[in-house]
């Protein structure tokens, strides 16, 4: 174990690396610098030696493996491999930490405020999945999506060009994350059911909506997107299964759900629920990370007619505080299509309700 002397060196050594990334002093491989945004060079390999650290520090949880065989090979024919990406260094890098004054703030707002409200009230609970790049990488953009040109000026020579039209990001916290999918669409409209969150959203310049229940949301009723994302809220949510379920009224025909989970499944209930406890259970094998998808898959996703298109697994990255750089989880991140049959019956429903 290492000395507190030990640590502190460690510390200061982090803090000079974020400091010199920060300053652009480091190299990659093609000359280039870190300020080019070109997808090409997003994805350049970048030769500083603090690069190649993280790189092979995360590489473990971009890993999946197949050990059962005969139960589980199928799960190959959907998964997407996905990498430590220039993207996913810069939130590392870039995140503030939790330090004094946020943990001062956070103890002076906690007699009024819950744990989340005051993390989006102080520019805090950052979080990211995947890059821009590794989205476009599970919804196979680059292989079957043309892109879109919704720019008025017809004569702009270098119009904004996106994949689809539009995305419900469903509790998007602070918005980091809905920022790394907003570049692949024309509307983004996000959820929070916290309103220091709402806040936090606002001042991104996210399109936000204030929602308990999406049953009951009159700022939603009646529309429907191209894509939802659902990241990493069904174990943060009191009726995981009723919520998968609204999330069908909401998608466009052929739309698809992003659903992100974290690997493994331990519910926790800020808002409702029963003693922090949801109130609907999903129970699931997740002795090894290929047993947790197959369990996914067949006792949530084939009973509630939903059907994997794709997944990828990778790290759920957290900012960090005075002890740690970042809070790391593994995430699975699915995109999931409603099967057929179940749009046929929500269609002979809608005729109904109309007679």
């Amino acid at each position: 174990m290492k000395s507190w002397r030990n640590k502190a060196i460690d510390l200061i050594k982090e803090e000079q690396a974020r400091e010199d990334y920060r300053n652009n002093n480091f190299t990659i491989s093609d000359g280039s610098n870190k300020n080019d945004s070109s997808e090409q060079q997003q994805q350049a390999i970048v030769e500083a030696p603090l690069y190649t650290k993280l790189k092979r520090q995360y590489s473990r949880y971009y890993r999946f493996k197949v050990k059962d065989t005969i139960n589980h090979q199928y799960l190959m024919n959907y998964f997407i491999q996905t990498e430590f990406d220039k993207d996913t260094m810069d939130f590392i890098m870039e995140t503030p930490r939790w330090n004094f004054i946020s943990n001062a703030a956070n103890w002076i707002m906690s007699w009024m405020y819950t744990k989340t409200d005051i993390m989006g009230f102080i520019g805090k609970g950052n979080m990211m999945c995947l890059s821009t790049y590794q989205y476009k990488q599970i919804l196979k953009i680059n292989r079957t999506l043309p892109t879109i040109k919704f720019d008025e000026d017809e004569n702009d020579e270098d119009p904004l060009k996106v994949y689809y039209d539009s995305l419900l990001d469903i509790g998007a916290g602070c918005g980091s994350t809905t920022l790394s999918m907003k570049p692949l669409f024309k509307n983004v409209t996000a959820t929070e059911a916290s309103k220091g969150m709402i806040y936090s959203l606002n001042r991104k310049g996210i399109d936000s909506v204030f929602c308990l229940d999406l049953e009951t949301c009159d700022q939603l009723k009646n529309k429907q997107y191209d894509i939802v994302s659902c990241l990493n809220v069904l174990d943060r949510c009191e009726k995981p299964i009723s919520l998968l379920n609204t999330i069908k009224k909401f998608l466009k025909p052929n739309g698809k759900l992003i659903l992100a989970v974290v690997f493994p499944f331990n519910p926790y209930v800020e808002f409702g629920g029963i003693d922090n406890s949801p109130i609907e259970t999903i129970n699931l094998d997740q002795e090894t990370l290929s047993e947790y998808v197959d369990s996914f898959n067949k006792q949530v996703f084939i009973p509630n007619n939903f059907e994997i298109d794709s997944f990828t697994v990778g790290p759920y990255i957290s900012e960090g505080d005075a002890l740690y750089q970042n809070y790391v989880l593994t995430d699975v991140i699915f995109v999931l299509k409603v099967k057929k049959e179940d749009y046929s019956n929500k269609i002979s429903n809608d005729l109904m309700s109309c007679d």
